[in-house]
């Protein structure tokens, strides 16, 4: 994002539109095999003296009910829309902070997110945290902690902007698994991806922020962020909602400042110094946690009202 060179709200349209355009496609065809598979396939475009109109059909024969509007084809639900709010706010704070601080205080602030999620989840849904999860928290975000006043960068202003994008993030995590629960993910993606990229377009547009024209380098770096960090991460991230708690998925997003400084180091020519390290460490210390209390949890605890472990 940052070799794209472009303002951080067309940057976060152009990624969010472009992975929304790649999964549209793969989504219609789903979900118009599904209607084939599971309706039958009635008379077209007919109209009867004494009933309603048969729905119409496509020219390959799947029923599309005029009574359904282009809001449910995109499984744009309520529940959708807010995750899809929160994405946007989401990545608006967060590419806005990488122009004001280093790489690695950004991802390391950003990913912050563990924290929020234990607490607002336990404040708004009572949900049951494992005591070892919480302990893992705590030592991530004292890795999180200890590089963002260690990294000397003294930019206060994106490190607060990449917070608040981590505030941001632990909502869309918490609303994005109880719908990713009843629906299937491509779908899910679509449709959060999608109606994040509208309002991100909105925004620049209210600000002046222009769209096009882009240069074929930043068309280029922004196609790649697009498939690699929306299309196939995101989308995971969004997958996985499913079977593991929102607090465990984002404890495996602490992986970001790791080898997001990595690749810094290679592309950017950012040099880890040894506050950073250090708190590497012992973010990959609170992983270790995570992952031991998520196996007990899953192990031990009591399945919850969907089947999934509580």
């Amino acid at each position: 994002m940052k070799l794209a060179g472009t303002d951080p709200l067309v940057t976060t349209f152009w990624r969010l539109a472009l992975s929304t355009l790649l999964l549209l496609p793969l989504q219609m065809w789903r979900r118009g095999n599904t209607l084939a598979g599971n309706r039958p396939v009635p008379k077209c475009n007919t109209v009867t003296e004494t009933g309603p109109p048969e729905p119409f059909c496509s020219r390959r024969g799947v029923v599309v009910s005029p009574s359904v509007t282009l809001l449910q084809q995109l499984r744009l639900s309520p529940v959708t829309m807010l995750a899809g709010a929160f994405l946007a706010v989401h990545f608006a704070l967060w590419v806005t902070s990488l122009s004001m601080t280093s790489v690695l205080s950004s991802l390391v602030f950003v990913t912050m997110s563990p924290l929020f999620v234990a607490v607002l989840d336990l404040v708004l849904f009572r949900e049951r945290t494992s005591p070892l999860l919480w302990v893992a928290v705590g030592v991530v975000t004292a890795g999180g902690v200890f590089i963002g006043f260690r990294s000397g960068t003294g930019a206060n202003l994106g490190n607060l902007l990449a917070l608040g994008g981590a505030l941001a993030a632990s909502l869309y995590l918490i609303v994005g698994r109880r719908a990713s629960r009843e629906m299937d993910p491509i779908s899910y993606n679509v449709g959060v991806f999608g109606w994040a990229a509208v309002l991100t377009g909105v925004v620049c547009v209210v600000a002046g922020k222009p769209l096009l024209p882009l240069s074929g380098t930043s068309f280029l770096w922004l196609a790649v962020t697009a498939i690699l960090g929306q299309t196939v991460g995101h989308g995971l991230i969004n997958a996985s909602l499913a079977w593991f708690q929102p607090q465990f998925v984002a404890l495996m997003l602490l992986w970001e400042p790791i080898l997001g400084s990595l690749l810094a180091f290679l592309v950017l020519g950012d040099r880890p110094g040894p506050a950073e390290l250090a708190g590497g460490a012992i973010i990959l210390a609170g992983l270790a946690l995570g992952i031991i209390s998520s196996r007990r949890s899953g192990a031990a605890g009591p399945a919850g009202a969907e089947g999934q472990p509580v």
